[in-house]
């Protein structure tokens, strides 16, 4: 009986070793990854820095009555803060007539440069608005500005900075002389949260302005608006030097004279805005008419009867005129319209 036992269990043994051989070792087990600790967000030191560079392409018009200009200008960002995408959040500040703007993205997506900042640039074309003074015309001188801002980061956040600023050299811009661009940035303060109650104060917003100066060619406003008045004037002055027996050629003489001017002065106006102030122009005009009236006066004084020996000697010699007192009056209206040149060229607001 024991040995059948033994029989029977050698036989089981032999029958379920190979299933045991076949079974594969048995895995070591396997570690439990820790979770990694947060990353500590990085600190900013300050705002982030956003390079802008513009180039103007052309200046294609000026529109003095509709106080505008359209400019076709391209513009870029460059800036290592991956947060901030400028190139999306940017606005042009003074444009005008927004429907006729049109922007072209050359890079629509950040491009990465070798220094590891990001770039992006676009081309823009419309009309601005611009406030001109046309106080000091014909030799009034203009700034064309363009006005740029981020709508959505605060100054505290986003600050640009200057990169470049130039113009095509081929810009022609017929009546004026184009000068050289700047581009300057400012901190531009808002006396209002625009409704956010979270916000304990207004928030300034950085901004870039470029600056083109333009003027008018001094020989040109001579040549086209001043040199018409003084040949009137030199026309009512030449009234003096007829001889007081001829009192309707000397009168119609200056009377015509003051109709030209009054026809010089609206057609030299109509190129021009309408504005409340006294223009350089309007006061050369203003004194031009007080000379001419101031000649009728001198007319008058003229006795009518050129026969009467003692009437004629009674009237004043500047009534008899002649050549003295031509050049007397025409001295006198230059040294009104040196004073005139001079107060409005001066004065600081108009530098």
């Amino acid at each position: 009986m024991p040995a059948v036992l033994r029989f029977l269990t050698l036989v089981l043994a032999l029958c379920f070793a190979p299933a045991a051989l076949a079974q594969p070792p048995a895995e070591p087990p396997v570690p439990i990854e820790q979770p990694a600790a947060p990353t500590a967000a990085p600190v900013r030191s300050g705002p982030a820095e956003v390079k802008v560079g513009i180039y103007i392409n052309d200046i294609q018009s000026i529109d003095l009555h509709a106080y505008s200009f359209v400019a076709d200008v391209y513009l870029w960002f460059r800036d290592k803060d991956a947060e901030i995408v400028p190139g999306k959040s940017f606005e042009w500040m003074n444009m005008f007539a927004p429907d006729d703007h049109v922007q072209t993205d050359i890079d629509p997506e950040p491009v990465p440069q070798s220094d590891g900042s990001a770039y992006q640039v676009f081309r823009h074309q419309g009309p601005f608005a611009a406030k001109f003074s046309v106080k000091t015309y014909p030799f009034d001188a203009h700034n064309l500005t363009i006005e740029i801002e981020d709508q959505e980061w605060a100054a505290d956040r986003l600050v640009y900075s200057v990169d470049q600023v130039a113009i095509n050299p081929d810009i022609q811009l017929p009546g004026f002389i184009i000068g050289q661009p700047t581009m300057e940035v400012r901190n531009r303060p808002y006396p209002t949260t625009f409704g956010d109650i979270d916000l304990a104060q207004p928030e300034p917003y950085s901004r870039v302005v470029v600056t083109l100066p333009i003027s008018r060619p001094v020989v040109s406003g001579i040549t086209k608006s001043l040199l018409p008045v003084f040949i009137v004037v030199l026309v009512a002055a030449a009234a003096l030097l007829l001889k007081p027996e001829h009192i309707e050629a000397r009168v119609g003489l200056s009377i015509t004279a003051l109709l030209t001017l009054v026809a010089l002065q609206f057609s030299a106006q109509a190129g021009l805005p309408d504005v409340g102030y006294l223009l350089m122009l309007d006061q050369i005009y203003l004194a031009s008419y007080g000379f001419v009236l101031l000649v009728v006066a001198l007319l008058v004084m003229t006795p009518g009867n050129t026969g009467d020996e003692k009437q004629l000697a009674a009237a004043h010699s500047l009534a008899r005129g002649g050549v003295g007192t031509a050049l007397l009056s025409i001295l006198l209206y230059a040294a009104v319209i040196a004073l005139i040149l001079w107060l409005n060229l001066s004065s600081p607001a108009n530098a």
